[in-house]
């Protein structure tokens, strides 16, 4: 059986916690490597949060905007957390 290479978050930042999510895409892109980290299929996770696994691999493309309780069901899925900053005048 072939050995799953570890796969790790977005190296432009330092730490998981430094991974800035700027849009959908960036989302998905880490989603998946979070999922796969956790050796979890899309199948998994689908079932797991309630949505179809056609939507999950489509999140993960970043080809599907989600509301926020489906993103926040990822999140828990994922054992990830987000933290919105603000930056106004």
């Amino acid at each position: 059986m072939a050995r799953r290479r570890r796969l790790e978050l977005d190296p432009r930042f330092e730490t998981p916690a430094d991974t800035r999510v700027l849009d959908m895409a960036d989302f998905g892109r880490i989603a998946r490597l979070r999922r796969r980290e956790l050796g979890m299929t899309q199948r998994d996770v689908a079932r797991l949060t309630g949505l179809s696994m056609r939507l999950v691999g489509e999140i993960e493309r970043s080809k599907e905007h989600v509301g926020a309780e489906k993103l926040l069901a990822i999140l828990d899925v994922l054992n990830m957390t987000m933290v919105v900053h603000v930056e106004g005048k």
